[in-house]
């Protein structure tokens, strides 16, 4: 009779058990996949309270890391205080270190400590700034605490300004985000959108402010909140804020299944008293993968709605093996076995987690074999395990026969996330005898993995002189005259040279074999920001005996850009007109054109989430059954590899563009900096994250003072009194005879005597070029004559400037000289501070 009841109760709570886990699942958002864990994250977080709101949620750095290319959020202050929450942070946490950098992020304005007091399950600090802030200049600001001994150190930067109206601009970033998940309030987001006649939007996973508002309420999707992070300020002056949100959601289908979705969604507000304008809106939206959901009248698995990038998916073995990495997941498919790894992530067993989902790492594929095996770094932020809070490179390699994870090195580097994808994908290569090759910051490195040495390959890289094929063959360009291909997997090396008065630059790889250009040697211009103008006459593919297999090459025909793409070259074909080049029509080079049936992603449209991603498979490949799940087992090690760094002096030449809330690019083209900025409405800064230009703030009306008049020597030297005025009305010690001697351009005197803080505006246009003087910088620009002038004032119609030669302040019509500086080729140079 005992035995009786104990079966029936047994049962019942087995059922209870299994019950309590869905609803677990379905309701809170668990992540119940399993995963080889590291580690749990344990440093605390950081959020400011100024104005009243609570924003910028800051994640720890345990090692030194460059904080002058950082702008991962700015700190808005109307007054000269605010306030410090920690999160997850233990009670012997009792102080917080803070330091204010100058405008060069090497030197404190202020520094000091304070107290934190325990408020309910957060501590907060009060900090009240002591020096005098200029108003509109960003600050760098760190934030310290130390916990098990330990320092972790925290980033922001803080601008100063009574003006400012970020608070308001939050608000309405606030009440535009809840309308467009509240159902009913598609008309309140339709008068703000910019939607052309006829727009049709079928992605959910990108809109903006030209979609419609269908889209842009998630159309029948019906989401719900998971979780909402602190909103990130990532620009503000005295009516314009940009401001990022990140949020989970989640949405179930017709089976009541629920598929979770990290979104991002980007604000630029303008502010004024009678209405807000919004002036751009941009969302993501990127579905975590479930690697249960099957359509199998298709024979493909669902990804969702997701922007995932085809070449972040690798096949083999005719499309029987797939690797892929989607919302910072590395998953590996096998069909042979019918399971599907998810072999690394950070994100643990709840996607809410703001410390495991921290998005600021990337995963990128080297390289997988027939058998599955998977070579792939992680790079950026470590948000936990044995790095944590470092920032770096983890090399791994994946084995699929036994399911582990093998962490082969980690090299600890300076440059964060955002700064270092760009670089760090396209090199990226480890060799069989385990030697990493990686390029950064304008160097290639070399890392034995065994003996933990290091070298430098090549330093001083100009963009596109680099090139690396997925099978380890180098191409790095030499002295323009040579292409240096090295094999990376044996070390053997050949060169394939031009002829005399020719240059010639690498392309890329169609599998082992060379893509490069040959330019005229008085074609290539290497202009004074450092970007090389490279027009090439012919593009040709080499095999590894210098035999040439296929070429382009047409008469009067220059080819501006060109690209590999699988077995593909893309070319941007030019003809030349004037002093520049005029656009053609894409042709393309085709070789080896044999294509090799594999796994590929392709778009299905549902009425209630529009198009998603598919991961679809060759007809042979019969996707019937649902994939075992498996958790790689990762072994991480403590040992790092020091490399010793080369300084690439290029960085300071460098313009950076920020825009929908992240860096858009790096360019040493400002003319291309701002053209992008525009498109985007963004920003351009220099390496030292001060403002080179911005969006939609410049004043219809502009003038420096206190301008020190120096007269120039001879019609030769007006460029160098220029250079001096600017020096002496920002109090360098700079003479003009040193000036003289130093035998520069204008440019590079300029760049030395501000000390590297200096701007090459040249093809810029001249209402461009205004923004510097709206902001107190005067601008030397160059004569058809080919005198200089320092321009110093400006309104709609005239334009004041210094005239060194003649040592007399002129009024002008802007219309004439803006004619005048296009006759002599629009060079104008500025500064940052």
């Amino acid at each position: 009779m005992k035995r009786e009841k104990a079966i029936p109760a047994a049962v019942f709570g087995l059922i209870f058990i299994l019950a309590l886990g869905i609803w677990n699942y379905i309701l809170i958002g668990k992540n119940n996949q399993g995963v080889s864990e590291t580690s749990q994250a344990s440093l605390p977080v950081l959020t400011i309270n100024t104005g009243g709101k609570e924003i910028n949620e800051l994640h720890g750095y345990t090692e030194s890391v460059d904080a002058s290319l950082m702008r991962d959020s700015i700190t808005p202050m109307k007054e000269d205080k605010f306030q410090v929450f920690m999160k997850h942070g233990n009670s012997s946490i009792e102080a917080l270190d803070y330091k204010i950098y100058k405008e060069n992020n090497r030197s404190a304005l202020e520094k000091g400590v304070v107290a934190f007091q325990q408020k309910q399950s957060e501590a907060a600090a009060d900090i009240k700034v002591k020096s005098r802030l200029e108003s509109g200049k960003t600050y760098l600001l760190a934030l310290s605490i130390e916990e098990d001994g330990q320092t972790i150190t925290y980033y922001t930067r803080i601008i100063y300004g009574t003006d400012l109206h970020f608070a308001e601009c939050l608000k309405f970033a606030e009440e535009f985000h809840d309308a467009t998940l509240t159902e009913g309030s598609s008309e309140y987001v339709k008068k703000y959108l910019e939607v052309k006649d006829g727009t049709i939007t079928n992605d959910l996973s990108f809109v903006d402010i030209s979609s419609n508002q269908e889209a842009v309420c998630y159309a029948s999707l019906k989401p719900k909140t998971e979780r909402m992070y602190a909103p990130v300020i990532k620009e503000a002056s005295s009516n314009v804020t940009s401001v990022e949100y990140r949020f989970i959601l989640s949405a179930e289908n017709s089976k009541g299944i629920k598929q979770y979705y990290q979104v991002k969604e980007y604000f630029r507000i303008r502010y004024s008293k009678d209405r807000m304008y919004l002036l751009n809106y941009e969302r993501t939206q990127n579905a975590f993968f479930r690697y249960d959901a099957l359509d199998r009248a298709n024979n493909r698995i669902l990804m969702g709605i997701t922007q995932m990038n085809p070449e972040e998916l690798i096949s083999r073995n005719s499309g029987r093996k797939a690797a892929f990495v989607q919302e910072n997941e590395l998953w590996y498919y096998d069909y042979k076995n019918a399971s599907m790894t998810r072999v690394f992530s950070f994100v643990g067993e709840d996607y809410r987690d703001s410390r495991n989902n921290y998005p600021q790492h990337g995963i990128h594929v080297m390289e997988m074999d027939k058998s599955g095996n998977i070579k792939f770094i992680v790079y950026g932020y470590m948000n936990r395990g044995e790095h944590e809070g470092k920032n770096g490179i983890g090399v791994y390699e994946f084995e699929a026969e036994s399911g582990k994870t093998e962490e082969k090195a980690f090299i600890p580097v300076k440059i964060q996330f955002e700064n270092l994808k760009d670089e760090i994908e396209k090199g990226a290569y480890l060799s069989d005898s385990g030697k990493f090759y990686f390029e950064l910051d304008g160097a290639y490195y070399q890392v034995d993995l065994d003996s933990r040495e290091s070298k430098t390959i090549a330093k001083n890289i100009s963009s596109g002189m680099v090139a690396v094929s997925g099978t380890g063959m180098l191409a790095i360009t030499e002295n323009e005259t040579a292409i240096r291909i090295i094999d990376l997997e044996n070390n053997k090396e050949h060169k394939i040279r031009c002829e005399k008065g020719e240059r010639i630059k690498p392309v890329g790889f169609v599998k082992d074999d060379l893509v490069y250009g040959i330019a005229d040697e008085g074609d290539v211009k290497t202009r004074k920001d450092g970007s090389i103008q490279f027009p090439m006459k012919k593009v040709a593919i080499a095999d590894d005996k210098n035999q040439e297999q296929a070429k382009f090459e047409k008469s009067g025909i220059y080819v501006t850009d060109a690209r590999v793409d699988g077995t593909v070259v893309v070319l941007s074909p030019a003809r030349r007109s004037g002093t520049g080049y005029k656009s053609m029509k894409e042709d393309y080079i085709r070789y080896k054109d044999k294509t090799e049936d594999k796994a590929s992603l392709e778009y299905g449209y549902t009425s209630d989430r529009l198009n998603q991603v598919y991961l679809s498979f060759p007809d042979y490949v019969y996707v019937q059954t649902v994939p075992k799940y498996l958790s790689s087992a990762l072994s991480q090690t403590e040992k790092e590899c020091g490399v010793s760094f080369a300084v690439n002096e290029q960085r300071y030449k460098n313009a950076y563009v920020y825009a929908g809330g992240s860096l858009k690019g790096t360019y040493t083209d400002m003319a291309k900096a701002i053209k992008e900025a525009q498109k985007n409405a963004g920003v351009v800064v220099n390496s030292s994250q001060l403002y080179l230009w911005e969006k939609g703030v410049m004043k219809s009306y502009g003038k420096v003072a206190n301008i020190p008049m120096v007269k120039a020597e001879s019609k030769d030297e007006t460029g160098i009194a220029c250079v001096k005025m600017i020096t002496d009305s920002e109090g360098k010690d700079v003479t003009y005879g040193q000036l003289k001697r130093s035998k520069k351009d204008v440019y590079g005197m300029l760049y030395d005597s501000m000390d590297k803080m200096a701007a090459d505006y040249t093809g810029c246009k001249f209402e461009d070029v205004l923004y510097c003087i709206s902001k107190g910088r005067p601008v030397i620009a160059k004569r058809a004559n080919g005198t200089f002038i320092l321009v110093m004032s400006y309104n709609n119609t005239k334009i004041r400037y210094f005239d060194p030669l003649k040592e007399e302040s002129v009024q002008a019509e802007r219309s004439s000289m803006e004619r005048e500086f296009k006759k002599a080729g629009s060079v104008f140079y500025s500064y940052a501070k």
